[in-house]
C-alpha cells in the first residue's frame, strides 16, 4: 500500500488554519445559478391522458351550449404549451353533480393547452340554483403549468349576465374584474354561444387568482 502524506503533515493547527485561509482566497469566486422554471409538466402522473370532456353525450341536462376558447400565455404574452385545466361547474339548473347524476355531464372537465398555449372547452353555461347565493354564472378553474409550485385557483365569468350581482366578484378591485370575465364572441350561433377568455401568468393583464378556503 502506498502512503500519501498530507501536504500539512508536520505543520503546526496554527500554520495549518493560516494555509487553508490562504487557498481559500485563491479560489475562484462563486457564481450564481442561472433561474429555470420547475418542471417540465411531468405528463406522464396523468391518470388518464387526453382531455376529459365536460359534455359526454347527448344525455344532457338542460341548458344552453356554449364554447370557450382562449390560451394561457405568460408574462411576455407567450403560449404556455403545457398547461392544463380543471373545469368545475354546475349544470343550467344551477346545480352541481357531485354524484355523477347525468351520465353525460358530471360538471367536471380536464383540458390540455396545444403547442399554441391554446384550449377549447364545449360544455353546458353554467345556471344559478333558486336556493343558492346570488352568484353569477362561473366556471371554475384550477390550473397546473410548469413552474407552479401550488395549484392556482380562478373563476370564468360571462359578460352577457349580472356579474354586479356575484359577492365573489365584488371583493376583486373593479379594474381587475376584467380578467375573470369572458368574452361572447361574434361567431356565436342559436345552438352553441361562443366566448373568448386568456389565462395571463404575470404581466399587467395578469388574471385574478383566489385563495382557497380551506
Amino acid at each position: 500500500m502506498v502512503h500519501r502524506s498530507s501536504p500539512f503533515e508536520g505543520l503546526s493547527p496554527r500554520e495549518i488554519m493560516r494555509r487553508e485561509q490562504e487557498e481559500a482566497t485563491r479560489q475562484p469566486a462563486w457564481l450564481p445559478t442561472g433561474t429555470q422554471t420547475v418542471g417540465p409538466y411531468f405528463h406522464f402522473g396523468m391518470v388518464e391522458r387526453g382531455d376529459v370532456p365536460l359534455i359526454r353525450g347527448d344525455n344532457l341536462p338542460p341548458g344552453q351550449r356554449i364554447r370557450l376558447t382562449g390560451a394561457v400565455l405568460d408574462g411576455a404574452g407567450a403560449p404556455i404549451n403545457d398547461a392544463l385545466l380543471e373545469i368545475w361547474q354546475a349544470d343550467g339548473r344551477g346545480r352541481f353533480h357531485t354524484e355523477r347524476a347525468e351520465p353525460d355531464f358530471d360538471g367536471f372537465g380536464r383540458f390540455a393547452t396545444d403547442a399554441d398555449g391554446a384550449f377549447t372547452i364545449d360544455t353546458l353555461k353554467p345556471g344559478v340554483s333558486d336556493d343558492a347565493l346570488p352568484a353569477a354564472p362561473h366556471l371554475d378553474v384550477h390550473l397546473f403549468a410548469r413552474g407552479v409550485l401550488h395549484t392556482l385557483f380562478t373563476r370564468i365569468y360571462f359578460d352577457d349576465e349580472h356579474n354586479q350581482h356575484d359577492p365573489l366578484l365584488a371583493q376583486v378591485p373593479e379594474e381587475r374584474r376584467d380578467t375573470l370575465i369572458a368574452r361572447r364572441s361574434t361567431t356565436s350561433s342559436e345552438d352553441v354561444v361562443t366566448y373568448h377568455f386568456n389565462f395571463y401568468m404575470q404581466g399587467a393583464a395578469e388574471t385574478v387568482f383566489l385563495i382557497e378556503q380551506e
